[in-house]
């Protein structure tokens, strides 16, 4: 690992832990005077949107990175890479925030979204997010593939994942888990992988998030804050990345099948509850909140 590299994770490193926890409180302030709580399943009211940290301090990192090794004439193709994840992120991050500030939060899923347009006419806030997600996978995808098929499958892919995590986002840090999880299940494909692990480069651009996500979780978890659907989207379309560069289109086929499932599945039942009645998923959902707010695992989604 040369030196560029190290210099790429001390930033994406320091930036964040340096950033964060000043930030954290201005920005719970100002989420809370813009009156941006929403209902818990507690019963309780948090402030939301706090994925904006997430964004913040990783789009920082990634800014002084992509000075770093624009200065240190990095690669094209690692540039461009590193670009495409920061613009892609901010869009998607910006569709989130857009679906945060709605007042309209009576439809659920997407039935209940083309049910409104198809009752009334009305374009909602979680369509806008669906449609503008949408155009953002399909442009990052464009500058990630050299073929139609491959454009195809990872646009699809990096739609899928954005939008993944607002299904786990019911409970706290549940979706900082998944994050998680996805990234793991990136790492292990990458490694056996079909056409090899070639771009290592993803996961330095990576880092930041996963550094601002790891600060965030002992805030989410005591339900302190929200990500919303800013933070869901911003990590959502960040793993999708992960999966794009790292592993085989086979593999990328396979996890896009299985989140096209999933979506399908949370039309129709309540991931909540099949975590609480499987024992090892609840332990891994409980994990890391407090006493307090484990024992009201068992109430209902708001």
């Amino acid at each position: 690992m040369g030196a560029e590299w190290i210099t790429a994770l001390v930033l994406g490193l320091g930036i964040p832990i340096l950033l964060q926890g000043p930030l954290l409180p201005v920005v719970q302030q100002k989420l809370t005077d813009r009156g941006m709580t929403r209902t818990n399943y507690k019963g309780l009211q948090v402030v939301t949107a706090g994925g904006l940290l997430l964004v913040a301090s990783s789009a920082a990192a990634w800014t002084a990175i992509l000075a770093y090794w624009g200065w240190k004439q990095v690669e094209k193709e690692v540039l461009i890479e590193g670009w495409l994840l920061l613009a892609g992120l901010l869009s998607m991050a910006f569709w989130g925030w857009l679906d945060d500030v709605s007042p309209d939060k009576e439809a659920k899923g997407f039935r209940g979204h083309f049910g409104v347009l198809w009752r009334e006419r009305k374009v909602t806030s979680g369509l806008w997010k669906v449609w503008g997600g949408g155009c953002t996978a399909m442009a990052v995808a464009y500058g990630l593939t050299d073929s139609f098929a491959m454009w195809l499958l990872a646009a699809c892919l990096l739609a899928c994942s954005a939008n993944l995590l607002n299904l786990f986002d019911l409970r706290p840090a549940r979706a900082i888990k998944v994050f998680w999880l996805i990234l793991i299940v990136g790492v292990v494909g990458s490694l056996f992988s079909l056409r090899g692990y070639s771009q290592p480069s993803v996961w330095i651009w990576l880092f930041p998030l996963l550094v601002s996500s790891l600060l965030l979780f002992r805030h989410d978890a005591r339900g302190e804050i929200m990500l919303g659907d800013t933070g869901a989207n911003a990590l959502g379309f960040a793993a999708g990345f992960a999966l794009i560069r790292g592993i085989s289109w086979e593999g990328q086929a396979l996890l896009l099948l299985f989140f096209v499932l999933l979506h399908v599945l949370a039309e129709f039942v309540s991931f909540s509850q099949i975590i609480a009645r499987v024992k090892w998923l609840e332990r891994m959902d409980r994990w890391g909140r407090s006493a307090e707010m484990a024992n009201h695992r068992k109430e209902p989604s708001t």
